[in-house]
């Protein structure tokens, strides 16, 4: 049974805290149920959300403009957000315009493609990644790569799922992270006809290969430069 870690990381939030000065303005993009705790700001498209937090803004962000300033906010944050969106795009412009800075955190490819680690604790689904996300996300040398995630993944078979068992006992590899100041950096990875992608060329596959090495190579640098930091 894979130990799951669903939950934010201490010492990747203490990092984040680092990187915002006092007083700033913090706006959070969907907080679920543990805001981040620099947050001044929050904007989701829960009512639940909408009654539990202060100075919130409700907004369906795959498809609105985000009701706030250019260059509003000192710092913005999302965790598991751009994975859920039918149209992140959009909600990634937004971002780039009414923030000077930000943080975005999505579950890594290596989660994506693990069987058992949706649900709770106990459970171990069937299925690759999380049922309800949309899209695999990673950090390529800065750059945020989004791959639509569609259903053939749970079929593969070259996806060993004891070596990426292995891997997610470190609670760092559960995730994508991405550090941006100005504007973010992404990628929307098209994937043209299906009958080429999935029965010619097999590309989508590759892809898939190319994120996981791609995301945990990103990640290994981000946690040796947080660790740095961290010592200063």
């Amino acid at each position: 049974m894979i130990k799951k870690y669903h939950k934010p990381i201490k010492f990747v939030l203490n990092y984040i805290a680092k990187q915002i000065k006092p007083g700033a303005k913090v706006l959070e993009i969907g907080p679920g149920f543990e805001p981040f705790e620099k947050a001044t700001h929050f904007c989701g498209w829960t009512d639940e959300e909408s009654k539990r937090l202060k100075n919130y803004t409700k907004v369906n962000v795959s498809e609105e403009k985000l009701p706030y300033a250019d260059n509003e906010f000192d710092f913005v944050y999302l965790r598991h957000v751009v994975e859920d969106l039918w149209n992140p795009i959009n909600c990634l412009n937004e971002v780039s315009r009414v923030a000077k800075e930000g943080w975005i955190e999505t579950p890594s490819p290596i989660c994506e493609m693990t069987r058992g680690i949706d649900g709770l604790d106990g459970i171990s689904p069937p299925w690759r990644g999380y049922a309800h996300h949309r899209y695999i996300v990673w950090n390529d040398s800065n750059v945020l790569k989004i791959l639509p995630k569609f259903p053939m993944v749970d079929i593969y078979d070259n996806f060993n799922q004891n070596k990426l068992e292995e891997l997610l006992k470190i609670p760092f590899n559960w995730g994508t992270f991405y550090h941006f100041k100005d504007k973010v950096n992404y990628k929307l990875l098209q994937m043209g006809r299906e009958a080429d992608f999935t029965f010619i060329d097999y590309s989508y596959n590759e892809l898939i290969q190319s994120a996981i090495n791609e995301g945990f190579k990103e990640n290994t640098k981000i946690l040796k430069g947080m660790v740095k930091s961290e010592m200063e």
